[in-house]
């Protein structure tokens, strides 16, 4: 073998190692850009909605949640959506069990709910069912006063939503332990609170008042 065939032989090994390299960061990158879309997010990771996602254990199954966590997130929730991808979906955070009530409002798809307790213990689930949407001679009230309301009991401080017959399917009923974790859920609350405080719009000053008119003569 010639000096310079051996030189274009450790040129081509080295091209093959690095190609197969970049072949297997390529493949890599893929497989966990499918496993954020359906299933564990990095941490720190945002949804296309522009809300934080949290990953949730649901009976040992890794969920993928967005989280609203203030008014207009949690009024908002997953309204609109034409689906939502296995193991994926919606946790609710709210700074304290209360009475809960949810409803369908501008939902397109069924999907399942689950209160919980503020240890993660759920209390009520449901699968909430698409309502008809609003007709066009229906004002908003007589749309919204027909809407089914989901009752949580009390000391609900959390709501999942995900996939409908996700709640049959992993066996999650009242009594069932979800772990969250608090502090990350009550850091999303704070965040997305003081944002909402931040974006909010700034009232018009108040005008001066009016000039007061002389006294009559």
């Amino acid at each position: 073998m010639t000096r310079a065939t051996a030189t274009r032989l450790g040129l081509l090994l080295v091209v093959i190692v690095v190609m197969g390299g970049l072949a297997y960061a390529a493949n890599r990158s893929v497989d966990e850009g499918a496993k954020s879309s359906q299933g564990t997010a990095a941490p720190g990771a945002t949804a296309q909605s522009g809300l934080p996602i949290e990953n949730v254990k649901i009976q040992g199954t890794e969920f993928a949640l967005e989280v609203a966590a203030n008014e207009k997130d949690i009024a908002k929730g997953l309204g609109k959506r034409n689906e939502i991808p296995p193991m994926t979906g919606m946790i609710f955070v709210f700074s304290a069990g209360n009475d809960r009530s949810f409803w369908m409002i501008d939902c397109l798809i069924d999907m399942d709910i689950a209160y919980l307790a503020p240890d993660g213990t759920v209390l009520t689930i449901y699968t909430m069912k698409k309502e008809a949407p609003r007709g066009e001679k229906e004002s908003q009230y007589e749309y919204e006063g027909r809407l089914k309301r989901y009752l949580s009991g009390p000391g609900a401080q959390f709501a999942i939503e995900t996939p409908a017959g996700t709640n049959d399917a992993l066996k999650i009923k009242p009594g069932v332990k979800i772990p969250l974790d608090r502090r990350s859920l009550m850091t999303h609350l704070r965040v997305r609170n003081s944002a909402a405080v931040r974006n909010a719009p700034t009232p018009p000053a108040t005008p001066p008042a009016a000039p007061t008119p002389p006294a009559p003569r």
